[in-house]
């Protein structure tokens, strides 16, 4: 069997590779040749995935489902890439793994943008008024967040409200993100005077 050239997949280029491959291993046939051919396609197609693996610095306002859009990847492919228990929750100033582009996990962002509620979002812009904020004061910020309301700015307990679980009566009718960060901020700050004291009061009495 012979190759024509006008029902080559690969053209020129790739018939020369055939020919170059049947005089190095002449007991090859034409078909192997082009087989061959495919399969180191698919080897410098993985390569080049690999290649664009990157990590990154999270920055402040970064989130999970933002930062797929813009590598375009999908939440899911960093999720798995970082074994991430909640993709909603990250902090600045970690380390990020962002996985090779591919056209799978492009549809797969897609799918999970759309399918994603925009109140289950945390954006990590509001994590804290204070880009300085230390990784301790971060963390014990992240562990009453995580144990109040998982990080929903929409989330309800009576007259409890949002993100913090604040008393509806600090907030004064304004329940946005910022707003609720301000709060927040304000209410430890005067009362345990740092998020740290106040995690562990929370661990102590599971309140804050």
């Amino acid at each position: 069997m012979s190759i024509d050239a006008s029902q080559s997949v690969g053209g020129p280029t790739e018939l020369k590779k055939a020919a170059d491959s049947k005089l190095v291993h002449g007991n090859q046939t034409d078909g192997q040749a082009f087989r061959q051919i495919l399969a180191n396609q698919n080897i410098d197609s993985s390569t080049s995935s690999n290649a664009k693996r990157q990590n990154i610095t999270i920055k402040w306002g970064d989130t999970v489902s933002e930062l797929a859009e813009k590598y375009n990847t999908s939440t899911a492919a960093i999720t798995a890439a970082n074994n991430l228990q909640n993709p909603d929750f990250i902090l600045a100033g970690n380390r990020l793994v962002i996985p090779g582009s591919s056209k799978q996990t492009t549809v797969a962002a897609a799918t999970t943008k759309t399918a994603t509620p925009s109140s289950a979002i945390v954006n990590a812009k509001y994590e804290s008024s204070d880009s300085r904020e230390s990784s301790a004061e971060a963390q014990a910020r992240a562990y009453i967040v995580e144990h109040e309301s998982g990080g929903n700015y929409n989330a309800r307990n009576g007259k409890y409200i949002g993100k913090y679980q604040l008393d509806s009566s600090y907030l004064k009718g304004d329940y946005s993100p910022a707003n609720q960060e301000r709060v927040a901020n304000h209410y430890v700050a005067q009362r345990y005077g740092t998020w740290v004291n106040a995690m562990q009061h929370w661990k102590s009495n599971n309140w804050y």
